[in-house]
């Protein structure tokens, strides 16, 4: 019985992080963005974040990418 050679590509390690920085869309106004767009998908993600943040006062952004700290 023969066998056929396998074709799969080889695994590589996921590429880095980019050195690009990411564009800064903290002035967009969702409301009128949702209220605006005519593209299916923009809207729904617009809708949901709107139903999903309250108020300004509710909006809190933290991200943590450095060792763990003992705490004393």
């Amino acid at each position: 019985m023969a066998t056929t050679p396998r074709t799969e590509p080889a695994v590589t390690d996921p590429p880095g992080p980019s050195a690009e920085r990411l564009p800064d869309f903290a002035g967009v106004d969702v409301g009128v963005l949702a209220a605006r767009t005519e593209h299916p998908v923009l809207g729904e993600v617009a809708a949901l974040l709107l139903r999903n943040w309250p108020s300004a006062e509710d909006a809190v952004a933290y991200y943590e990418d450095g060792p763990e700290k003992a705490l004393h």
